[in-house]
């Protein structure tokens, strides 16, 4: 099960824009998304474009892991800000935190790469009404039910409240860390609405007012969202002195 994080903001002020609400914007930057997945050697350049390419990772040596379930009374405007739940340990010393910060607080998902190191950002909440899901891909050699290593995180932050965003499109944000490259990559999707916004039933965020909120497209029988155009806002190393 994915991690579903309820609400950005559960008592949401009007002068808390600035904390989750993305602003309106326009169609610079962005590309239009044809065909789907080819293999490791297309578009090398643009990593982790198509989400059946992190999903390949998947097989005998890594499995996939969802970080654990974060509800809507774990974290809002008044509340306690801090690590909600319990921190994801590999065997490798490496460590995963979700925590509700910040003056107009939101949800933040930190990687830690040691017990001595700092950890950075690699996903956090974007929306008023963002519904937010994570997981990661890792070796378990023990088989024991804790990862060995981290190889890749994702974390997708969706909006589905008001057409907030690009007007006329679904806004999503999807943040990748290949921990074993130390590449992180921020990408925004604009996918096609199924039904008109606002699209949550309070108070649940997740909980759309129609079963497909966004069309989707079938690859080798999995339904994945179809992403209408797509940019890459950042793709850079977190530990420029990692190995």
């Amino acid at each position: 099960m994915a991690l579903f994080l309820k609400t950005c903001l559960v008592f949401f002020l009007v002068f808390s824009v600035v904390s989750c609400v993305h602003t309106a914007g326009d169609l610079n930057g962005f590309q239009t998304v044809e065909g789907d997945y080819q293999g490791t050697g297309r578009d090398d350049d643009k990593p982790w474009r198509f989400e059946e390419s992190v999903d390949a990772l998947e097989g005998p040596v890594l499995k996939r892991f969802a970080l654990k379930p974060v509800f809507a009374d774990d974290g809002n405007l008044f509340s306690e800000r801090g690590i909600l739940g319990e921190p994801v340990r590999a065997q490798s010393g490496e460590r995963l935190e979700i925590r509700w910060e910040g003056f107009f607080p939101r949800y933040r998902l930190y990687y830690f790469p040691s017990p001595e190191r700092p950890g950075v950002v690699i996903g956090e909440c974007r929306f008023a009404d963002g519904c937010n899901n994570g997981f990661f891909f890792a070796p378990d050699n023990d088989g024991d039910g804790v990862p060995d290593v981290f190889r890749l995180v994702q974390w997708t932050s969706i909006d589905y409240g008001g057409d907030d965003g690009v007007p006329g499109y679904l806004d999503r944000y999807r943040y990748i860390y290949d921990v074993a490259k130390d590449r992180f990559c921020l990408w925004h999707d604009l996918l096609v609405y199924q039904c008109r916004p606002p699209l949550s039933i309070p108070p649940d965020t997740c909980r759309t007012v129609c079963d497909k909120p966004f069309e989707t497209r079938m690859v080798k029988g999995k339904a994945y969202p179809r992403v209408l155009k797509t940019r890459l806002l950042e793709d850079r190393p977190l530990f420029r002195d990692a190995p």
